[in-house]
């Protein structure tokens, strides 16, 4: 059903005294086939539109939104940014009840506040295949026509099913990392010079992967859904027009830069900040920004919206005129980044010292711009130059609360997390009204993550002070710290996560629930929960000397593995065991081996031990069976290209397997080996 706005009235009741007006909208949630790369999949849609069909509204109205779902599977609609009562919050089971196939929901709930805002579903990650779209809030008294404004909202589209597309981070951490070429092999390494050699050897001693930013290799990045958009400007004579910027990406970060000359930020998350004049700006995933730009009629400028690991960009030109195109943004060269340039703000992509440096530039005579301002950032990717226009202090005389979460990972299999534990293991922050709350956020990892918390603003503390930005989503950059602040003035309880879905699904959330009112309890946490689930990885190896078949199924804390192989003929062994992962570094296992080798007769036994990661990568296991048998274990990989990579194993009852291993594709490669006990061989083998 087309979305439509099905009319406005006035209140005939007390509610008219008190709100005014109420703004109906009523939509389907359904399917739709799209074909953004050359091949139709379906997608899913509100209104039979991707993105969704803008809402907006006035302060003082009321907001009534029916959803109906034409799925064969839940869904839901979470109003981020919007302040609202808790149970219109639409986080399934937390606050809001799923809307069940075949079912309807409306949402009922005043407007308090102006800006550019977003929905979408929190259902899965139905987020990823299509259901999102833009809110836009108003003055109630606002002069019609003041400044035009647009909406430009990015998104970023893979033509996989994005369970499938978990599933694959789980089997491999370097997975995508192939599809976008960008996997850091040491042939790319040596060609990066002496640097990049040691920040190979630094992050390997310190047990830290190669760098990366994203996780996903994704097949095109939007606007407003499309691969090109296009904006019109209503008046010939306009000298600058109004952009409310969305990130409503799943995992993407963008780094947005406009061919007419810098962007001026007025607002950030729907808040006024004073005015800054930006050449490129960072937009992390779900924020959003209002900025300024100059048009002409005699040109039509792009605003590219480039993914900022270099993979795509989205392009929307503003106006009628000849095409001016944005500057390219060169890829980030991974193997000269560190941990550490990525906390303080440091892109490869430039010179460092010009990272986030103000340059001067000659005075604006645009009519609305302020001569005085002369600074223009060159990119801004973090909040030191947010200022708010008025003082965002929480009240005085009141307690504190400080929380401290320490953001934590472990990407060889994908499991995110806060202080080292999923939602699944500790789910509740437990606040009182009436407190201020400070939150200190820790990354830990080598990855972005956007944290955003429902039903509240809170103060982004910076240099300046009693005027910090109000936000509601913040980027924790890798090994860096940031300070939130906010003023605990709601009830019940609200979800704090992750906006990388991908990382969200995977534990990096919790529920901030106030004491006093909180109906979080067993049963919501049981219903909440079930996307922590089980996972499988398969590797099976197919040689002429032997077949071996490596079997696990985990979730973020247990796993069970299975591996066997033979020669075919008078020698194999089986090992089936259970894994607790205490962290990403170390885990303890216990299990039964059976083994025969030629002429001898078959033998069972009892393990136990433990697997600890030591420096340069190298794994460790450390076991001893039923009879006293001590015995280590060490293995690694080493990638030399591309397609090419070397695996050994080797323990100190001096046994040994040698691979060299050629990707024909990420699932499939062909192998050279030499085993101790099986000899040598060639084979494929099969990652499923």
């Amino acid at each position: 059903m087309l979305a439509r706005v099905l009319f406005t009235f006035l209140m005939f009741s007390h509610s008219f005294l008190v709100y005014g007006e109420m703004v109906l909208y009523e939509f389907d949630i359904d399917t739709k086939l799209v074909n953004f790369t050359g091949t139709t999949v379906e997608a899913l849609a509100i209104g039979d539109q991707i993105p969704a069909p803008t809402i907006e509204a006035r302060v003082g109205d009321v907001l009534r939104a029916t959803f109906h779902n034409r799925l064969d599977v839940s869904a839901s609609v979470h109003w981020h940014g919007v302040l609202l009562p808790d149970d219109q919050d639409g986080v399934p089971f937390l606050n809001t009840q799923p809307i069940a196939p075949g079912q309807s929901f409306t949402f009922e709930f005043p407007i308090i506040q102006t800006g550019t805002y977003w929905y979408h579903s929190h259902s899965d990650l139905q987020v990823q295949r299509g259901i999102y779209g833009a809110i836009i809030l108003r003055e109630k008294d606002q002069p019609p026509n003041s400044i035009q404004d647009e909406i430009v909202l990015f998104s970023d589209w893979t033509d996989e099913d994005p369970g499938s597309v978990l599933s694959n981070l789980k089997k491999d951490k370097d997975y995508y990392a192939y599809k976008k070429n960008s996997v850091q092999s040491w042939d790319t390494v040596l060609a990066n010079g002496g640097r990049a050699i040691r920040n190979r050897f630094s992050q390997s001693f310190t047990r830290m992967g190669p760098m990366d930013l994203a996780d996903i290799a994704y097949d095109r990045f939007l606007a407003n859904g499309k691969l090109e958009n296009k904006l019109i400007v209503n008046d010939i004579n306009a000298e600058q027009i109004l952009l409310r910027l969305i990130n409503g990406s799943t995992s993407s970060y963008f780094d947005v830069e406009y061919a007419g000359g810098p962007m001026t930020i007025i607002a950030a998350d729907g808040q006024d900040v004073e005015p800054i004049r930006v050449k490129r700006l960072r937009m992390s995933t779900a924020e959003t920004y209002d900025v300024l730009v100059r048009v002409s009629a005699e040109a039509s400028f792009e605003l590219r919206a480039t993914s900022f690991d270099g993979s795509g960009f989205s392009s929307t030109f503003v106006g009628a005129g000849d095409r001016v195109y944005a500057p390219d943004v060169p890829a980030p060269n991974l193997f000269l980044m560190e941990a550490h340039d990525m906390a303080m703000g440091i892109d490869m992509m430039t010179t460092p010292e010009h990272q986030g440096a103000a340059e001067a530039m000659p005075k604006s005579d645009d009519k609305g711009m302020e001569a005085a301002m002369v600074e223009v950032i060159a990119h801004m990717t973090d909040y030191q130059h947010l200022v708010a226009t008025a003082s965002t202090v929480l009240p005085i005389q009141r307690d504190w609360r400080q929380i401290d979460l320490t953001l934590s990972g472990n990407m060889e299999r994908y499991v995110w997390s806060f202080n080292g534990a999923t939602l699944r293991e500790e789910d509740q922050i437990l606040i009182r009204k009436g407190e201020n709350v400070r939150i200190i956020l820790y990354n830990s990892t080598i990855m972005h993550h956007p944290l955003h918390l429902h039903g509240h603003f809170f103060r982004v503390v910076n240099q300046h002070g009693d005027r910090s930005p109000l936000k509601h989503t913040v980027n924790v950059p890798p090994m860096g710290t940031v300070v939130i602040e906010f003023d605990a003035n709601e009830e019940k309880d609200w979800l704090f996560h992750c906006h990388n879905q991908y990382h969200m699904k995977t534990g990096m959330t919790r529920v901030i629930s106030y004491e006093e009112t909180s109906t979080y309890d067993a049963d919501t946490a049981r219903v909440i929960q079930p996307y922590l689930r089980w996972f499988n990885r398969s590797k099976l190896d197919v040689q002429s000397n032997f077949l071996d078949l490596d079997y696990s199924l985990s979730d973020e804390r247990h796993g069970f593995q299975l591996e066997a192989d033979s020669n075919f003929d008078d020698s194999y062994e089986i090992e089936a065991t259970y894994t607790y992962y205490f962290s990403r570094f170390f885990s303890t296992f216990a299990g039964v081996e059976r083994r025969k080798h030629e002429e001898q007769a078959s033998t069972s036994y009892a393990i136990a031990g433990f697997n600890y990661t030591l420096p340069l990568l190298i794994d460790s296991e450390w076991r001893v069976d039923d009879e006293g048998e001590f015995r280590v274990e060490l293995e690694s990989e080493l990638q030399f290209t591309r397609r090419l990579g070397f695996d050994w194993r080797w323990n100190t009852d001096k046994e040994y397997r040698y691979r060299l291993k050629y990707n024909i594709s990420k699932r499939w490669a062909f192998t050279l080996n030499s085993d101790s006990e099986y000899g040598d061989g060639v084979g494929m083998q099969y990652l499923f």
